[in-house]
């Protein structure tokens, strides 16, 4: 039985806004590869979390999230095929009350040879968030200690997007801003 076009709304409606609400900074170890099929072009790469931490952007609907000691594992599943990869990334860590946090989001990375050079290594490499097709979907979860003033991260749709950086040493980090789609 076809569907009953009468249903269909005759156009689309307003594109929602993103509204930029916090900023993740995460200091990264180097990635490593653990899985390679070259008859796929498929491989999986992990990278640690060692360190990082999440700051309020201030914005108009005055939601606020800061975190600290961040820590946690990305895997990174890459196609070299269609030149992209995808994240699946586990990050723990504390608000400044001390409440335990729990981000989960999946991604996409689309290759250039900027994230190239500085996943490969380097010193002092930077991109811009422009430049950098890195995204990421968080979904946030805390204990029962959180403040309230965080709870509304529970209940929001959050869009990354992201960069890789080096700084002067050369140790890696990958930044996200957050948005809230509006």
């Amino acid at each position: 039985m076809p569907l009953n076009p009468s249903t269909v709304p005759k156009s689309a409606p307003k594109a929602p806004e993103l509204v930029p609400v916090f900023f993740v900074n995460l200091k990264l170890q180097d990635p490593y590869p653990v899985l390679e099929n070259k008859s796929y072009a498929h491989s999986v790469t992990l990278v640690n979390i060692v360190d990082g931490d999440i700051s309020t952007v201030p914005n108009k609907l005055k939601l606020e999230l800061d975190a600290n000691s961040l820590v946690g594992i990305d895997h990174i599943t890459a196609d070299t095929k269609v030149g992209a990869s995808k994240l699946d990334c586990y990050v723990y860590g504390k608000t400044p009350s001390g409440a335990g946090l729990h981000i989960h989001y999946f991604g996409l990375i689309k290759g250039n040879e900027a994230i190239g050079k500085i996943l490969g290594g380097g010193k002092s490499i930077e991109t811009d968030f422009a430049e950098d097709y890195i995204t990421s979907n968080p979904v946030i979860s805390f204990d029962g200690e959180v403040e309230e003033k965080y709870l509304w991260a529970k209940k929001e749709n959050l869009i990354g997007k992201g960069r890789f950086v080096r700084d002067e040493a050369g140790t890696l980090y990958v930044q996200y801003y957050v948005y809230v789609l509006e």
